[in-house]
Protein backbone atom coordinates (compact mmCIF):
# COMPACT_ATOMS: atom_id res chain seq x y z
CA UNK A 1 0.00 0.00 0.00
CA UNK A 2 2.62 2.14 0.86
CA UNK A 3 4.84 1.32 -2.10
CA UNK A 4 1.74 2.33 -4.26
CA UNK A 5 1.14 5.46 -3.07
CA UNK A 6 4.82 6.36 -3.34
CA UNK A 7 4.40 5.43 -7.13
CA UNK A 8 1.45 7.59 -7.30
CA UNK A 9 3.36 10.18 -5.37
CA UNK A 10 6.39 10.01 -7.85
CA UNK A 11 3.86 9.93 -11.30
CA UNK A 12 2.23 12.95 -10.07
CA UNK A 13 5.45 14.88 -9.29
CA UNK A 14 6.69 13.84 -12.86
CA UNK A 15 3.81 14.66 -14.67
CA UNK A 16 3.68 17.96 -13.27
CA UNK A 17 7.04 19.27 -13.31
CA UNK A 18 7.13 17.95 -17.20
CA UNK A 19 4.09 20.50 -17.95
CA UNK A 20 5.61 23.22 -15.94
CA UNK A 21 8.93 22.95 -17.96
CA UNK A 22 6.78 22.49 -21.58
CA UNK A 23 5.45 25.72 -20.71
CA UNK A 24 8.77 27.45 -19.90
CA UNK A 25 10.48 25.76 -22.12
CA UNK A 26 8.35 25.70 -25.60
CA UNK A 27 7.64 28.49 -27.13
CA UNK A 28 4.13 29.90 -29.25
CA UNK A 29 2.31 30.58 -26.28
CA UNK A 30 1.32 33.86 -27.02
CA UNK A 31 -1.92 33.37 -29.07
CA UNK A 32 -2.91 30.54 -26.52
CA UNK A 33 -2.23 33.12 -23.84
CA UNK A 34 -4.09 35.87 -25.65
CA UNK A 35 -7.18 34.46 -25.89
CA UNK A 36 -7.84 33.13 -22.65
CA UNK A 37 -6.43 36.10 -21.09
CA UNK A 38 -9.30 37.88 -23.42
CA UNK A 39 -11.86 35.77 -22.00
CA UNK A 40 -10.93 36.24 -18.63
CA UNK A 41 -10.74 40.05 -18.81
CA UNK A 42 -14.18 40.13 -19.86
CA UNK A 43 -15.24 37.90 -17.12
CA UNK A 44 -14.14 40.11 -14.20
CA UNK A 45 -15.32 43.26 -15.88
CA UNK A 46 -18.68 41.00 -15.83
CA UNK A 47 -18.20 40.38 -12.27
CA UNK A 48 -17.04 44.09 -11.84
CA UNK A 49 -20.76 45.37 -12.87
CA UNK A 50 -22.25 42.35 -10.73
CA UNK A 51 -20.77 44.71 -7.47
CA UNK A 52 -21.73 47.72 -8.48
CA UNK A 53 -25.16 46.26 -9.48
CA UNK A 54 -25.45 44.22 -6.21
CA UNK A 55 -24.09 47.59 -4.09
CA UNK A 56 -26.42 49.64 -5.72
CA UNK A 57 -29.39 47.64 -4.42
CA UNK A 58 -28.33 47.34 -1.05
CA UNK A 59 -28.02 51.41 -1.13
CA UNK A 60 -31.53 51.42 -2.40
CA UNK A 61 -33.13 48.74 0.49
CA UNK A 62 -30.38 49.76 3.51
CA UNK A 63 -30.84 53.80 3.15
CA UNK A 64 -34.14 55.68 2.18
CA UNK A 65 -35.05 59.04 2.85
CA UNK A 66 -38.53 60.68 2.97
CA UNK A 67 -39.38 64.41 3.69
CA UNK A 68 -42.59 64.91 5.70
CA UNK A 69 -44.28 67.99 4.82
CA UNK A 70 -45.25 69.78 8.42
CA UNK A 71 -49.08 71.65 8.33
CA UNK A 72 -48.96 75.03 8.56
CA UNK A 73 -51.95 74.44 11.60
CA UNK A 74 -49.32 72.12 13.66
CA UNK A 75 -48.33 73.54 16.99
CA UNK A 76 -45.01 73.64 18.22
CA UNK A 77 -46.25 70.77 20.78
CA UNK A 78 -47.45 68.41 18.09
CA UNK A 79 -44.47 68.98 16.41
CA UNK A 80 -42.31 67.87 18.90
CA UNK A 81 -44.23 64.68 19.88
CA UNK A 82 -44.40 63.37 16.16
CA UNK A 83 -40.76 64.05 16.15
CA UNK A 84 -40.24 62.02 19.46
CA UNK A 85 -42.47 59.16 18.49
CA UNK A 86 -40.73 58.85 15.13
CA UNK A 87 -37.01 58.90 16.75
CA UNK A 88 -38.19 55.69 18.88
CA UNK A 89 -39.21 54.13 16.22
CA UNK A 90 -36.51 50.79 16.08
CA UNK A 91 -36.06 50.93 12.37
CA UNK A 92 -35.89 54.76 12.01
CA UNK A 93 -32.24 56.16 11.54
CA UNK A 94 -32.34 59.57 11.72
CA UNK A 95 -34.74 62.23 12.37
CA UNK A 96 -33.83 66.47 11.61
CA UNK A 97 -36.11 69.03 11.80
CA UNK A 98 -36.41 71.51 9.23
CA UNK A 99 -37.51 74.70 9.91
CA UNK A 100 -39.04 77.24 6.87
CA UNK A 101 -35.88 79.37 6.97
CA UNK A 102 -33.34 76.32 6.63
CA UNK A 103 -35.31 74.64 4.22
CA UNK A 104 -35.16 78.66 2.18
CA UNK A 105 -31.06 78.56 2.75
CA UNK A 106 -30.92 75.30 1.54
CA UNK A 107 -32.59 76.10 -1.77
CA UNK A 108 -30.54 79.36 -1.90
CA UNK A 109 -27.42 77.35 -2.32
CA UNK A 110 -29.02 74.68 -4.75
CA UNK A 111 -30.72 76.69 -7.20
CA UNK A 112 -29.68 80.56 -6.74
CA UNK A 113 -32.16 81.50 -9.67
CA UNK A 114 -34.77 79.92 -8.05
CA UNK A 115 -34.39 82.46 -4.50
CA UNK A 116 -33.62 85.31 -7.22
CA UNK A 117 -36.81 85.25 -9.09
CA UNK A 118 -38.97 84.79 -5.69
CA UNK A 119 -36.89 87.96 -4.81
CA UNK A 120 -37.67 89.71 -7.72
CA UNK A 121 -40.80 89.02 -7.65
CA UNK A 122 -41.11 89.80 -3.66
CA UNK A 123 -42.96 86.01 -3.13
CA UNK A 124 -42.43 85.16 0.64
CA UNK A 125 -40.93 82.13 1.60
CA UNK A 126 -43.17 79.35 -0.04
CA UNK A 127 -40.97 76.38 1.48
CA UNK A 128 -42.76 74.97 4.44
CA UNK A 129 -41.07 72.99 7.61
CA UNK A 130 -40.26 69.38 7.65
CA UNK A 131 -39.41 66.29 8.86
CA UNK A 132 -36.24 64.53 7.43
CA UNK A 133 -36.90 60.86 7.95
CA UNK A 134 -34.53 58.04 7.25
CA UNK A 135 -35.40 54.58 7.60
CA UNK A 136 -32.84 51.66 8.05
CA UNK A 137 -34.43 49.82 5.33
CA UNK A 138 -37.01 49.46 2.23
CA UNK A 139 -38.96 47.12 4.16
CA UNK A 140 -39.90 49.42 6.61
CA UNK A 141 -42.29 51.59 4.32
CA UNK A 142 -45.29 50.15 5.22
CA UNK A 143 -44.74 49.98 8.68
CA UNK A 144 -43.68 53.16 8.79
CA UNK A 145 -46.74 54.29 6.66
CA UNK A 146 -49.20 52.92 8.69
CA UNK A 147 -47.67 54.60 12.17
CA UNK A 148 -48.64 58.00 10.24
CA UNK A 149 -51.72 57.02 9.45
CA UNK A 150 -52.80 57.70 12.92
CA UNK A 151 -55.13 60.38 13.28
CA UNK A 152 -52.70 62.04 15.88
CA UNK A 153 -50.32 62.41 13.14
CA UNK A 154 -52.66 63.15 10.65
CA UNK A 155 -52.86 66.75 12.34
CA UNK A 156 -49.21 67.58 11.73
CA UNK A 157 -48.00 65.93 8.66
CA UNK A 158 -49.83 66.38 5.45
CA UNK A 159 -52.34 63.79 4.59
CA UNK A 160 -51.18 63.94 0.82
CA UNK A 161 -47.62 62.55 1.70
CA UNK A 162 -49.17 58.91 2.98
CA UNK A 163 -50.09 58.37 -0.97
CA UNK A 164 -46.87 59.81 -2.26
CA UNK A 165 -45.40 57.13 -0.14
CA UNK A 166 -47.18 54.94 -1.16
CA UNK A 167 -46.36 55.25 -4.88
CA UNK A 168 -42.50 56.00 -3.90
CA UNK A 169 -42.08 52.96 -2.38
CA UNK A 170 -43.69 51.15 -5.32
CA UNK A 171 -41.27 52.61 -7.64
CA UNK A 172 -38.64 51.65 -5.42
CA UNK A 173 -39.79 48.64 -5.04
CA UNK A 174 -39.86 48.38 -9.07
CA UNK A 175 -36.18 49.45 -9.16
CA UNK A 176 -35.01 47.37 -6.72
CA UNK A 177 -36.42 44.01 -8.70
CA UNK A 178 -35.27 45.08 -11.92
CA UNK A 179 -31.44 45.91 -10.35
CA UNK A 180 -31.63 42.59 -8.88
CA UNK A 181 -33.00 41.21 -12.71
CA UNK A 182 -29.73 43.10 -13.94
CA UNK A 183 -27.16 40.90 -11.84
CA UNK A 184 -29.00 37.62 -12.63
CA UNK A 185 -28.86 38.26 -16.21
CA UNK A 186 -24.79 39.37 -15.37
CA UNK A 187 -23.73 36.14 -13.32
CA UNK A 188 -25.60 33.98 -15.91
CA UNK A 189 -23.38 35.67 -18.48
CA UNK A 190 -20.52 35.24 -15.92
CA UNK A 191 -21.28 31.43 -16.16
CA UNK A 192 -21.55 31.00 -19.89
CA UNK A 193 -18.39 32.66 -19.74
CA UNK A 194 -17.05 29.65 -18.06
CA UNK A 195 -18.37 26.99 -20.45
CA UNK A 196 -16.21 29.90 -23.08
CA UNK A 197 -13.28 29.11 -21.42
CA UNK A 198 -13.59 25.38 -21.04
CA UNK A 199 -14.01 25.27 -24.66
CA UNK A 200 -10.88 27.42 -25.31
CA UNK A 201 -9.30 24.97 -23.15
CA UNK A 202 -10.73 21.44 -24.82
CA UNK A 203 -9.29 22.95 -28.40
CA UNK A 204 -5.80 23.61 -26.98
CA UNK A 205 -5.54 20.67 -25.71
CA UNK A 206 -6.73 18.68 -28.53
CA UNK A 207 -3.99 21.31 -30.61
CA UNK A 208 -1.35 20.23 -28.24
CA UNK A 209 -2.19 16.57 -28.50
CA UNK A 210 -1.84 16.52 -32.54
CA UNK A 211 1.32 18.46 -32.78
CA UNK A 212 2.34 15.71 -30.27
CA UNK A 213 1.64 12.70 -31.82
CA UNK A 214 5.00 11.18 -31.99
CA UNK A 215 6.00 11.82 -28.92
CA UNK A 216 2.72 10.43 -27.11
CA UNK A 217 2.81 7.16 -29.63
CA UNK A 218 5.76 6.37 -27.88
CA UNK A 219 4.63 7.05 -24.60
CA UNK A 220 1.91 4.77 -25.65
CA UNK A 221 4.27 1.93 -26.55
CA UNK A 222 6.44 1.93 -23.40
CA UNK A 223 3.43 1.57 -21.06
CA UNK A 224 2.34 4.86 -20.15
CA UNK A 225 -1.27 4.89 -18.39
CA UNK A 226 -4.14 7.60 -19.71
CA UNK A 227 -3.29 9.55 -16.44
CA UNK A 228 0.58 9.88 -17.01
CA UNK A 229 -0.36 11.66 -20.23
CA UNK A 230 -3.42 13.54 -18.93
CA UNK A 231 -1.23 15.71 -16.02
CA UNK A 232 1.28 17.23 -17.97
CA UNK A 233 -1.44 18.70 -20.34
CA UNK A 234 -3.44 19.95 -17.58
CA UNK A 235 -0.44 21.22 -16.09
CA UNK A 236 0.37 23.23 -19.15
CA UNK A 237 -3.40 24.58 -18.66
CA UNK A 238 -3.45 25.39 -15.44
CA UNK A 239 -0.27 27.49 -15.62
CA UNK A 240 -1.75 29.01 -18.62
CA UNK A 241 -5.09 30.17 -16.79
CA UNK A 242 -3.20 31.05 -14.01
CA UNK A 243 -0.99 33.47 -16.01
CA UNK A 244 -4.11 34.74 -17.75
CA UNK A 245 -5.77 35.28 -14.55
CA UNK A 246 -3.23 37.49 -13.07
CA UNK A 247 -3.07 39.70 -15.94
CA UNK A 248 -6.94 39.86 -15.97
CA UNK A 249 -6.95 40.71 -12.30
CA UNK A 250 -4.18 43.44 -12.64
CA UNK A 251 -6.03 45.05 -16.01
CA UNK A 252 -9.04 44.89 -13.79
CA UNK A 253 -7.06 46.55 -10.58
CA UNK A 254 -5.98 49.57 -12.70
CA UNK A 255 -8.98 50.34 -14.44
CA UNK A 256 -10.59 50.84 -11.13
CA UNK A 257 -8.03 52.86 -9.96
CA UNK A 258 -8.02 55.12 -13.31
CA UNK A 259 -11.98 55.50 -13.70
CA UNK A 260 -12.52 57.90 -11.44
CA UNK A 261 -9.65 60.41 -13.13
CA UNK A 262 -11.35 59.56 -16.53
CA UNK A 263 -14.94 59.77 -14.87
CA UNK A 264 -14.70 62.63 -12.37
CA UNK A 265 -18.77 61.44 -11.81
CA UNK A 266 -17.25 58.10 -10.04
CA UNK A 267 -14.85 60.27 -7.82
CA UNK A 268 -15.36 61.01 -4.17
CA UNK A 269 -17.26 64.53 -4.89
CA UNK A 270 -18.90 63.28 -7.88
CA UNK A 271 -22.42 61.98 -8.87
CA UNK A 272 -21.76 58.59 -8.01
CA UNK A 273 -19.23 58.77 -5.91
CA UNK A 274 -21.10 57.01 -2.48
CA UNK A 275 -22.21 53.63 -4.54
CA UNK A 276 -18.53 54.10 -6.17
CA UNK A 277 -16.54 54.12 -2.86
CA UNK A 278 -19.28 51.51 -1.46
CA UNK A 279 -18.36 49.03 -4.46
CA UNK A 280 -14.98 49.58 -4.13
CA UNK A 281 -15.37 48.59 -0.42
CA UNK A 282 -17.77 45.84 -0.90
CA UNK A 283 -14.91 44.37 -3.46
CA UNK A 284 -12.00 44.29 -1.16
CA UNK A 285 -14.29 42.46 1.92
CA UNK A 286 -15.48 40.11 -0.70
CA UNK A 287 -11.82 39.70 -2.81
CA UNK A 288 -10.15 36.85 -0.41
CA UNK A 289 -13.60 34.77 -1.20
CA UNK A 290 -13.61 36.42 -4.71
CA UNK A 291 -9.67 35.18 -5.87
CA UNK A 292 -10.74 31.47 -3.95
CA UNK A 293 -13.51 30.84 -5.85
CA UNK A 294 -11.54 32.05 -9.21
CA UNK A 295 -8.93 29.89 -8.46
CA UNK A 296 -11.18 27.08 -7.62
CA UNK A 297 -12.85 27.93 -11.19
CA UNK A 298 -9.42 27.88 -13.19
CA UNK A 299 -8.58 24.37 -11.56
CA UNK A 300 -11.98 22.64 -12.18
CA UNK A 301 -11.69 24.19 -15.83
CA UNK A 302 -8.10 22.77 -16.89
CA UNK A 303 -9.09 19.45 -15.04
CA UNK A 304 -12.43 18.92 -17.06
CA UNK A 305 -11.05 20.77 -20.08
CA UNK A 306 -8.12 18.58 -20.14
CA UNK A 307 -10.24 15.34 -19.25
CA UNK A 308 -12.73 15.84 -22.44
CA UNK A 309 -9.89 16.63 -24.92
CA UNK A 310 -7.55 13.20 -24.23
CA UNK A 311 -11.06 11.66 -23.90
CA UNK A 312 -10.91 11.30 -28.04
CA UNK A 313 -8.00 12.78 -28.78
CA UNK A 314 -5.02 10.38 -27.41
CA UNK A 315 -6.17 7.25 -29.71
CA UNK A 316 -7.50 9.21 -32.69
CA UNK A 317 -4.05 11.23 -32.70
CA UNK A 318 -2.01 7.98 -31.92
CA UNK A 319 -3.89 5.60 -34.49
CA UNK A 320 -2.50 6.79 -37.91
CA UNK A 321 1.37 6.30 -36.08
CA UNK A 322 0.19 2.69 -35.24
CA UNK A 323 -0.93 2.10 -38.70
CA UNK A 324 1.95 3.59 -40.46
CA UNK A 325 3.90 1.20 -38.30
Amino acid sequence: MLQGMTLLSQVIRRGVRRGFLNVIREQGWGMSLGSLFGVLLLGQMLLLLVFGVQTGLQLIREKTDLRLEILESATDIQIQDIIQNVRQLPYVDEVVYITRQQAYERQKQRDPELVSFLTKFGIENPFPETLGVRLKRLEDYPAFTQFLRQPVFTKTVDPNFLSQTTDQEQQIQRLAEAVGAARSILLLVVGLLVLVVLFVVIELVRRRVAAKREELFVEQLVGAGRFTIFLPFCTEMFCLLCVALLFSLAFTAGLVALLPIFLPALGAGGMFGVWSLATVAFLLAALPALLAIEFLVIVCVALLGTFIALQSRVSTAVLPLLANS
